[in-house]
C-alpha cells in the first residue's frame, strides 16, 4: 500500500472517533418520588470569570432548550431554562472554581424546585472550552419523598453577547448611582433605600416600609465593586462583586432603570 493511501486509510479511521469525541452529549436522569425525566439536551454557559473565581452554568432538560436565551437575561441561567418546553424536567446546574478544583455549587430541579450542592462525588472538569461532568446520587430520602439521579454530559461553552452598549468598566452612571444605593443601605436610611429603588407604585404600601429594607439588604451585598456591564436605552445591567456582611462574596448581574434621568436599582441575580 503506497503511503499515501495509508495516511488517507489512518485518517478515515481516526475523524469518526475525534468526531464522536467532541460530539456534544447528555444522558441520564431525575427521580423526585413518582416523577421522573430523561436528560436528553444540555447547554453550558460561563456566567463570571475574574482572578479570584470562575463560574460556569449548565442546563440540563429533557426537552430542547435556546442558548439565545441568554443574551440580555439578568440570570441567563434562569432564561435558558424557562426556553424549554412548558412543563418539561429541567436541571440548572452552577460549576465553581476558586482556590479549589472545579465542583458543583449548586443544583436545582424544575418543575419541584428541589435543589442540592455538590458532595464531593462529582467528576467535573473544562478542557478546551467544553465542560464534562458525571454525578449520581443513590437513592435518598427526602421529607416523605425519595430522590435519585445520574447525570452525564459533555459540552462546549455556548457564546452570548449582550445588548446595547458596554459601559466602562466602573459602570458609568448607571454604577455610581448602584454604589450610592450600597451605601445608603449600610447606613439603613429607609428613605433613601425606597427612593433608589425603581420600585412598583404600591410596593411599599404592601409589604411596609421595615419589610423592603429587611428585603434589599438580604439581596444586595454590604460593599461592592462594578466591574462593567452594558446600556441599552433605559435600562442597564451591572456586572457586580461584592460581599456580605456575614462574609459571603457574591458575584452577578444588577438591573438598573433609568426614571426620569435617575438611575433606580431593579432585580438583581447575585449568587
Amino acid at each position: 500500500m503506497s503511503p499515501i493511501r495509508s495516511i488517507a486509510l489512518i485518517l478515515a479511521l481516526t475523524m469518526p472517533a475525534a468526531q464522536t469525541l467532541a460530539a456534544d452529549t447528555v444522558s441520564g436522569h431525575y427521580r423526585m418520588g413518582d416523577q421522573r425525566f430523561e436528560l436528553k439536551h444540555g447547554v453550558a454557559i460561563r456566567l463570571w470569570q475574574d482572578a479570584e473565581r470562575e463560574t460556569f452554568g449548565v442546563v440540563l432538560g429533557e426537552g430542547p432548550l435556546d442558548a439565545t436565551a441568554a443574551s440580555g437575561a439578568l440570570d441567563p441561567l434562569d432564561a435558558i431554562a424557562s426556553s424549554a418546553p412548558a412543563d418539561s424536567g429541567t436541571l440548572l446546574m452552577t460549576l465553581v472554581r476558586d482556590e479549589q478544583s472545579l465542583q458543583i455549587g449548586s443544583l436545582i430541579a424544575r418543575p419541584d424546585s428541589f435543589s442540592t450542592n455538590g458532595d464531593g462525588n462529582e467528576r467535573v472538569s473544562i478542557e478546551a472550552e467544553r465542560l464534562r461532568g458525571q454525578w449520581t446520587k443513590p437513592e435518598t430520602e427526602f421529607f416523605d419523598k425519595t430522590y435519585e439521579m445520574g447525570l452525564s454530559f459533555d459540552l462546549p461553552l455556548a457564546v452570548f453577547s449582550d445588548p446595547g452598549q458596554p459601559l466602562p468598566a466602573d459602570g458609568g452612571e448607571p454604577g455610581k448611582a448602584y454604589l450610592a444605593f450600597i451605601d445608603v443601605l449600610r447606613k439603613r436610611d429607609t428613605k433613601a433605600i425606597i427612593a433608589k429603588q425603581a420600585l412598583a407604585a404600591d410596593m411599599v404600601e404592601i409589604l411596609g416600609e421595615d419589610s423592603i429594607v429587611e428585603i434589599a439588604t438580604m439581596a444586595h451585598p454590604e460593599t461592592a465593586e462594578v466591574v462593567g456591564g452594558w446600556i441599552d436605552g433605559e435600562r442597564a445591567h451591572l456586572r457586580i462583586k461584592g460581599r456580605h456582611a456575614y462574609g459571603q462574596t457574591v458575584r452577578g448581574r444588577v438591573e438598573m432603570k433609568n426614571d426620569g434621568g435617575v438611575w433606580k436599582v431593579g432585580d438583581n441575580a447575585l449568587r
